[in-house]
């Protein structure tokens, strides 16, 4: 079964469709697997009929949504109806993820593992499936990554992604002292090793900033993400996660100030949203108040319960107050757009969303300009 869907030809909603998902992830692939013997089969389907509705979402509502996420963010099943935006938006999960560990590397360094479950049981379901490999390949082939491997067996829909590099190291100590780390010549043997650089919890530093910033420039939408999936509503439009030169620009001084040392702690933005990054920061013991009406703003007044509960690819980090400055000036150097949505609250675990915070001057007349600009 699993072997149908990989390598048979397509039609969908009565149209052929170009490409095996096995011919588009032969393009991408390291390693190209092996053709099967005999002729590919033909497989027929359709997409699912989404019916979407009006849940009202209420800003009043937002601590029992969170909890209701984090209830529910690891047993999650893949939104069928938005497998493709899914998809991409996994991709760039897993390149986030590293992005906080010790090593010398960037982005053009990563290679992924894919990790697909699926069935062809239902209507729906082998559309689903070449919907996902389709927006998968896309995405890493505009990234300029490589997958270096993949599989597919049978179960329920699901699709894991996973990035490393050739080579990667567990002696953290080792890489500190390589002979490389000052050099130009730093990832001509690109290096990984699975020990976090940068914490995952709030430090407790109370003058310290809480910077997010977004890695794709999409709206902010709910269609299958946890939040709608946890209260069971279905909003017609998903985040179309798609601008994969803008996650470059990111990911580059990003992963320069992670190495460098000037993030204190950062998550991956990603199942859950922004508000589910916050309460896994503040899980150390230390919380924040944060603000997000700038972000609301510069999208044109975007509802907060979009805001908190999509989930665009982005990352929260804290940085020390003293750093501000410097950041500022190398994310302005990338073209990325950021924004300071408050500061850690040692001794308070909570995450605390308050209306506004204080912002310097000149970073509010840029936010001001964004405004209306999405």
């Amino acid at each position: 079964m699993a072997a149908d869907l990989l390598y048979s030809s397509y039609i969908l909603d009565g149209v052929p469709m170009p490409l095996s998902p096995a011919r588009m992830l032969r393009e991408c692939t390291a390693q190209p697997p092996l053709e099967p013997d005999g002729d590919p089969e033909t497989l027929a389907d359709e997409h699912l009929d989404h019916n979407p509705d009006h849940f009202p979402f209420e800003e009043s509502a937002i601590p029992e949504y969170a909890v209701a996420v984090e209830e529910l963010r690891r047993t999650r099943t893949l939104p069928l109806p938005f497998s493709g935006p899914y998809s991409a938006s996994k991709v760039a999960q897993a390149l986030l993820d590293v992005v906080w560990y010790n090593g010398h590397f960037r982005l053009g360094d990563l290679t992924l593992k894919a990790d697909w479950k699926w069935n062809q049981k239902e209507i729906g379901h082998a559309a689903a499936f070449y919907e996902s490999v389709e927006a998968t390949c896309n995405y890493i082939d505009a990234l300029g990554v490589r997958l270096e491997k993949y599989s597919l067996t049978t179960g329920t829909p699901s699709v894991a992604f996973k990035a490393g590099t050739v080579l990667e190291e567990d002696d953290a100590q080792q890489e500190e002292d390589d002979l490389f780390r000052d050099t130009p010549y730093r990832t001509a043997n690109p290096r990984l090793s699975r020990r976090r650089k940068a914490p995952a919890t709030f430090q407790p530093e109370a003058s310290d900033w809480i910077i997010y910033i977004p890695f794709d420039t999409c709206d902010y939408r709910l269609g299958g993400s946890t939040l709608a999936q946890a209260v069971g509503a279905t909003p017609a439009t998903p985040a179309d996660v798609s601008d994969a030169d803008y996650f470059m620009d990111c990911y580059e001084v990003l992963r320069e100030l992670v190495e460098d040392g000037v993030v204190k702690a950062g998550v991956t933005v990603g199942d859950g949203g922004l508000m589910t990054a916050l309460r896994a920061l503040a899980s150390g013991g230390t919380g924040a108040d944060v603000s997000i009406r700038e972000i609301s703003k510069a999208h044109g007044g975007e509802l907060p319960v979009r805001v908190l509960f999509s989930e665009v690819p982005s990352v929260v980090i804290q940085i020390a107050d003293i750093d501000y400055d410097y950041v500022d000036a190398e994310l302005i150097l990338q073209d990325v757009v950021y924004f300071p949505i408050g500061h850690p609250t040692p001794g308070h675990p909570e995450v605390k969303l308050t209306n506004r915070i204080e912002i310097p001057q000149i970073l509010e007349s840029l936010l001001n300009t964004l405004e209306g600009e999405d």
